[in-house]
């Protein structure tokens, strides 16, 4: 990539990422809980499945994923009822549950896999549109 490409890719990287988004929401909100300090350890989780994405996608997903319609089309139906999982679960949850409940506190590790399990189950932060 030559200097001119980087100095505009650079910034629009960083404008993407500010975006808000499940994974800046969770650090957010793992920050006023827990301290900054927790929470940025606890994003080595997000830069662990962002990793793996990029692993994934420099492997060749991306073209089976254009090559064969089908498996792209079960891939999006798959997150779709994840989706529709997420929206029950919270359909069905009590609103007043979370100020009754007393929990523990959590550690950095558990911190850090929830940032992980959430950066990997929603990839599509806006940084990787796809049009299709």
């Amino acid at each position: 990539m030559d200097l001119a490409t980087l100095t505009l890719f650079l910034p629009a990287c960083f404008a993407l990422n500010m975006a808000p988004s499940p994974n800046n929401l969770l650090s957010v909100s793992n920050s006023t809980r827990y301290g900054c300090r927790t929470a940025c350890v606890a994003g080595i989780g997000r830069l662990l499945a962002f990793a793996g994405m990029i692993a994934l996608a420099s492997a060749g997903l991306a073209v089976v994923l254009q090559t064969s319609e089908l498996l792209f089309y079960a891939i999006k139906i798959l997150g779709a009822a994840y989706l529709f999982y997420l929206a029950w679960q919270l359909w069905r949850a009590d609103p007043g549950a979370e100020n009754v409940l007393t929990t523990a506190p959590v550690g950095t590790l558990a911190l850090a896999r929830q940032e992980f399990l959430v950066a990997a189950g929603k990839p599509n932060d806006g940084q990787y549109e796809t049009s299709r």
